[in-house]
């Protein structure tokens, strides 16, 4: 019988402590072993209680049946102690007992890198929070987060549209998809990466979930990225973790008046690295030599856009970024790049540019249309 299907009965002992759970697996050396070991070997390492437990486990769980069902939902199984268990979670304080995952879980080989930050996001985390995720996702590194509405979800959606591997840590079971309007990424990572959880399939969301998700965010990353954050925030407890777990930390400022910004720069102040470009993280992890080796190529500005302008209209465009500007911005961009344009000429590229949809008009200014996502 597979070996899997005992450590599914082992983690899913009712009430069952983890030191309890340590101590048989020591003591027997695999769930297997545990499963057969002899009511006077199990008295000799547990208490009274918690022997009661181990017995009724066996006594009311069928080994291959519940696996089986397990199976049947198209979801897979790993725990502490099978070979397939992440190695970066192995060595963190309280390591999950089992993780249930549909899709695939993070390869030890590539380098990973978790994203997160606010969910109410600003468009400005928006755009960084897509910019990072597909360029990080294009060299290479698997993209971590917590599949949430705002950065988490942005990031992970960036990544799986350049084809990249992004992991979903959710604090439910994974049949479940939380929030329900991240349906579309939740589904879309799981094309190349996956969804992944600490709780059994049909653990609805609760709100005590979410701190405990957060360790295995921090530990499945070789570093963690914060986009954007409140001084105060849920985003601060997975930076604790990955500090307590020895994770590098890196935080993308913003302007000093956004009170979104104010996390990153209070992380900034206490030592954590600047991410001013995806660059700064590939870097950080001493990973461009190697990035191709993946098959992967960076991501450069997208040239189809551009193909059919005229000079002007490029020399418009190229002054553009993915934040609106209006036309005085604009036309001070471009006389710094030496560009002679009239008010009236640029507004007439702008408004034929915007209709031929190769730019976006939006909040009374222009700005890039958006290649990746």
């Amino acid at each position: 019988m597979n070996e899997k299907a005992y450590y599914y009965w082992l983690v899913n002992i009712p009430k069952l402590k983890a030191e309890s759970r340590r101590v048989l697996l020591k003591t027997a050396g695999t769930a297997k072993e545990v499963y057969n070991l002899s009511e006077k070997w199990m008295a000799a390492v547990l208490d009274e209680e918690q022997l009661e437990r181990v017995k009724k486990g066996k006594a009311s769980w069928d080994i291959e049946g519940e696996y089986e069902k397990l199976k049947q939902k198209n979801i897979r199984f790993t725990a502490y102690g099978l070979r397939d268990y992440p190695s970066r979670l192995l060595h963190i304080p309280s390591p999950p007992a089992a993780l249930y995952y549909k899709g695939e879980l993070p390869k030890d080989s590539l380098p990973s890198v978790a994203i997160v930050g606010a969910r109410r996001c600003s468009e400005y985390g928006s755009y960084v929070a897509k910019e990072f995720g597909s360029k990080l996702g294009a060299a290479g590194i698997q993209i971590i987060s917590g599949l949430a509405i705002g950065i988490d979800g942005i990031s992970q959606n960036a990544a799986a549209t350049v084809g990249a591997e992004s992991f979903g840590v959710l604090g439910c079971g994974v049949d479940i998809c939380y929030p329900r309007c991240n349906r579309a990424v939740y589904e879309k990572i799981m094309e190349k990466g996956g969804v992944l959880s600490e709780f059994p399939p049909g653990t609805e969301p609760r709100a005590q979930n979410f701190p405990s998700r957060n360790r295995i965010i921090s530990g499945l990353a070789d570093l963690v990225l914060v986009v954007e954050a409140k001084e105060k925030s849920g985003t601060s407890i997975t930076v604790d973790m990955a500090l307590e777990q020895g994770r590098e930390v890196y935080a993308v400022p913003g302007r000093v008046t956004d009170e979104l910004s104010k996390g990153c720069h209070k992380l900034i102040r206490q030592g954590a690295g600047i991410a001013s470009a995806p660059e700064d993280i590939i870097s950080a992890l001493y990973y461009e030599e190697t990035a191709l080796a993946h098959g992967k190529k960076s991501i450069k500005e997208s040239d189809f856009l551009t193909d059919n302008l005229t000079e002007k209209e490029k020399a418009v465009w190229s002054v553009l970024d993915r934040l609106p500007q209006d036309i005085q911005e604009i036309q001070e961009r471009l006389k710094k790049k030496k560009t002679i344009l009239s008010i009236q000429e640029t507004m007439a590229i702008l408004m034929d540019l915007s209709v031929r949809e190769v730019i976006t008009a939006k909040n009374g200014g222009y700005m890039k249309k958006e290649v990746f996502l």
